[in-house]
């Protein structure tokens, strides 16, 4: 009889769900400390560009320049045709010294009472009105001539020697590399991360070895609508001219350290493009939390909030829980 009943007890009695022990896998999160990069494709262009035209219409004399050579500050580009400037120059100065040994000669006679003084005024007139009038052919003469505003690289020359040069014609372009500019368009996301005096380095494709640093110089205040994008221009220096403008390289900044959560990749599922994460409760019993994923590495995925250190989180038979599902952790 005992043994019927015993029979009996067991074919009736079935544990439900929330009784059965499941087997899980469960860990507390690994804690690292990271530093945030950000890596982003990069345009250079010259630090200082400048058309070199004129204000004349000449014939080009001489050109001291070679296409794609290296200028300095003030160094003359462009000589015009000026011989007849000069002719005028060389009689405006040889009546001029005429005029000034004149006065001269005036001015002592006049302190011994042997002219009046409209005679010593007269002459001092004319040699000051011939100081102007050379002030004026040097101007002139100046404007026959073209210098470089600043140290850079010129391009290709549009004229050669003997050509006429009207006012507004671009006889080449100088640029300046020995700094230049890198644009490139950020997250919006991390516009509370830059600021001017940002530092960051950046890498060229074409060359492997190639490293360079550089401090962010400017942020544009607007976020673009459609990109979500802010722009930010930053200066290196190219003392080397081993960059030219136009080039495209990568930008990284590496932000400040900091301590963060990561769990195994296969621990995190989605729900309505919502992460969730099972974990163990001090009953083992299958709790489940929102949180927000970081960055993902080497099969871990950081955990940006939702997540304590203590917290046991499931990363092994996920398949087989549910909340409120009863555990035993390997």
């Amino acid at each position: 009889m005992k043994f019927f009943f015993l029979i009996l007890l067991a074919f009736f009695y079935q544990p439900t769900v929330s009784q059965q022990l499941i087997t899980v896998g469960a860990k507390k999160p690994l804690i690292k400390t990271i530093s945030d990069t950000l890596e982003l494709p990069a345009l250079l262009l010259a630090n200082e560009t400048v058309q070199i035209t004129t204000v004349v219409s000449e014939k080009i004399k001489k050109i001291h320049f070679k296409e794609g050579s290296f200028v300095k500050k003030n160094q003359t580009l462009i000589e015009f045709v000026d011989e007849q400037e000069q002719a005028i120059k060389r009689q405006i100065l040889a009546e001029l010294n005429e005029a000034e040994l004149n006065f001269k000669r005036a001015d002592k006679l006049f302190s011994k009472g042997n002219i009046s003084q409209t005679i010593l005024d007269n002459r001092k007139m004319l040699k000051e009105k011939l100081e102007a009038r050379l002030d004026e052919i040097d101007a002139t003469i100046n404007d026959l001539k073209i210098s470089a505003p600043f140290a850079g690289i010129t391009s290709i020359r549009n004229f050669s020697e003997g050509s006429l040069i009207k006012p507004g014609d671009i006889i080449t372009t100088i640029y300046d590399i020995t700094k230049l500019k890198i644009q490139a368009k950020v997250p919006e996301i991390f516009i509370n991360k830059i600021s001017t005096k940002t530092n960051f380095f950046l890498t060229n494709s074409i060359d492997e070895n190639f490293r360079a640093n550089g401090v962010v110089s400017i942020i544009d205040p607007l976020i673009d609508d459609e990109t979500r994008t802010f722009k930010i221009i930053g200066l290196i220096n190219n003392k080397d001219l081993r960059l030219k403008p136009g080039l495209m390289v990568s930008l990284k900044f590496n932000f400040e350290k900091r301590e963060s959560f990561f769990v195994r990749e296969n621990a995190v599922f989605n729900q309505d493009n919502i992460s969730y994460l099972y974990l163990v409760d001090n009953k083992n019993e299958i709790k489940k939390i929102k949180v927000k994923v970081g960055s993902r590495k080497d099969g871990f995925i950081e955990i940006l909030k939702g997540l304590n250190s203590l917290d046991l989180v499931v990363y092994e038979g996920i398949n087989k829980i549910k909340v409120g599902s009863k555990v035993i952790i390997q």
